[in-house]
C-alpha cells in the first residue's frame, strides 16, 4: 500500500480509464447514479469507481486495517444495500471486482494534512465585504439620497382634509301614556367650510 501527497484526491468527479460501471460517465445528466457495489444512491467517484459514501468509507477502512474477512458461505454473498453489511468479505471482494484501487487511498497522515490545508486556506479568505460589494452599496445609498426627501420640503403646504363628526339623530319611541313628551333635538350646526374653523383647529397637528 502507497500513501500519496495531500493533494491526491480520493474522490474524483472523473473516472481513469478502465471498466465502466453501473451511474458511470455514460448515465444522463439527471439520471440518479448507483453504487457499483451495493446500488445505493452514488455520491461521486471514490477510489476510481462510482460508489456510495459507505462502501468508500468501508474500502478505506478495510485496505488501511489489512483486516481479512472470512465468508462463512462459498463467497457468494448478495451485495445490496440492506444486506451489505451481512459479510464483509464478499463486500470488499465486491469492492476489488468493480475496480476500486488500493493504490488511491490515502494514508492518515495524508488525510490529516489535507484536512489542515483546507481549513487554513478557509481560514485564509478574506472575511467582509469585497471592494466591489462596497462601491456597489455606495452607489444605492447615495442615490437613496438623491431621490429621498428626509426633510419632507414637499408637505409644507399639504394639509388633509378636516372631518367634522355629526352624530345621527336617534329614532324616537312613542311617549307613554301619563309621561309628557320630551322636546324634540336642537338642530345640529350646519358642516362649516375649512376657512370656517375657528383657530383651535390651526393648532392641531397635521400628519
Amino acid at each position: 500500500m502507497s500513501a500519496s501527497s495531500p493533494s491526491d484526491a480520493e474522490s474524483s468527479p472523473r473516472a481513469l480509464p478502465g471498466p465502466q460501471v453501473p451511474g458511470g460517465e455514460d448515465a444522463e445528466p439527471g439520471e440518479e447514479k448507483v453504487c457499483a457495489v451495493c446500488g445505493d444512491r452514488a455520491t461521486g467517484y471514490h477510489f476510481h469507481v462510482m460508489t456510495c459514501e459507505g462502501c468508500k468509507g468501508f474500502f478505506r477502512r478495510s485496505i488501511n486495517k489489512g483486516v481479512h474477512f472470512t465468508c462463512p458461505l462459498a463467497r457468494s454473498c448478495p451485495v445490496t444495500k440492506a444486506k451489505r453489511r451481512q459479510c464483509q468479505a464478499c463486500r470488499l471482494q465486491k469492492c476489488l471486482d468493480v475496480g476500486m484501487r488500493k493504490d488511491m487511498i490515502m494514508s492518515e497522515e495524508a488525510l490529516r494534512q489535507r484536512r489542515a490545508l483546507r481549513g487554513q486556506r478557509r481560514r485564509e479568505q478574506p472575511g467582509g465585504l469585497t471592494a466591489e460589494q462596497q462601491e456597489l452599496i455606495g452607489i444605492l445609498i447615495a442615490a437613496h439620497q438623491r431621490t429621498f426627501d428626509s426633510s419632507f420640503s414637499q408637505f409644507t403646504h399639504y394639509r388633509p382634509a378636516v372631518r367634522l363628526y355629526i352624530p345621527s339623530p336617534r329614532p324616537q319611541s312613542p311617549p307613554e301614556p301619563g309621561v309628557p313628551a320630551a322636546r324634540p333635538p336642537s338642530p345640529q350646526p350646519p358642516c362649516l367650510d375649512e376657512d370656517g374653523l375657528p383657530d383651535v383647529f390651526s393648532l392641531l397637528p397635521h400628519f
